[in-house]
């Protein structure tokens, strides 16, 4: 196949899925998707079953993807049948131990960031806590490129519901029909939508975010900065 021709049929994924739809504004989330922080807190979350000698098949866990870490630590005490508060404290502190140190971006990140950033203002959505969250992206290197951040505590509800990425929408001034998401669990995915946000999906091998227009295996994706290069720059409104 020519090259060009080869070129063409990938960056047209995007055309399938957006035509000449571009966004006015970008919310990414942060775990797992910009940062490698989910190897952090499994790494946690197995040393927090094993001293309450819990097994994992025991816990519900696998449904907590992407939620906030109150509720993962309520899990483990259900599953520990201990006092959630106390159980939060100490999954709070060992999580934040483990993640002490500089935290790895993930492959492509970096490079998509800077490029979206560069064409249309961009925030972060997560469900860390507030304090959490300004720490991993300002120790990442990444909280430059952001115009704003959204957080578990700076809302009314976190992911699922979609308060967080509608406040960061306008918080860029952008209307959420107008603005795109990036998201790799089920949880941010339903919250974008429920938003009116448009999703692109970037989740575990053979999962499916319902409600995404595109689904990639990661931000390494050499056409996506490709597309991105083709919008159209726009400045930050007042929001």
């Amino acid at each position: 196949m020519d090259r060009r021709l080869g070129e063409r049929a990938m960056t047209d994924r995007f055309r399938d899925a957006f035509g000449d739809w571009t966004p006015e504004a970008v919310v990414f989330d942060c775990d797992g998707l910009l940062l490698d922080t989910e190897s952090v807190w499994e790494r946690t979350q197995s040393v927090m079953l094993a001293r309450y000698g819990v097994a994992e098949e025991d816990t519900d866990l696998d449904a907590l993807v992407g939620s906030t870490l109150e509720e993962a630590a309520a899990a483990i005490a259900r599953a520990a049948g201990r006092e959630e508060a106390a159980v939060l404290v100490e999954t709070r502190d060992l999580f934040l131990e483990h993640l002490g140190g500089e935290i790895r971006v993930m492959p492509g990140a970096r490079a998509v960031l800077e490029a979206t950033a560069a064409r249309v203002p961009i925030a972060c959505a997560s469900n860390s806590w507030l304090e959490a969250l300004e720490d991993k992206l300002e120790r990442s290197g990444l909280r430059p490129l952001f115009r704003a951040v959204e957080a578990a505590d700076t809302v009314a509800r976190p992911k699922p519901a979609p308060d967080m990425y509608v406040a960061a929408a306008r918080a860029l001034g952008a209307d959420p029909g107008r603005t795109l998401a990036f998201e790799d669990s089920a949880t941010g995915g339903r919250a974008a939508v429920a938003g009116g946000l448009r999703l692109i999906g970037v989740p575990p091998a053979g999962v499916a975010l319902p409600g995404a227009a595109l689904h990639l295996e990661d931000l390494e994706d050499p056409q996506l900065l490709d597309w991105i290069a083709s919008w159209p720059a726009r400045p930050a409104r007042e929001a």
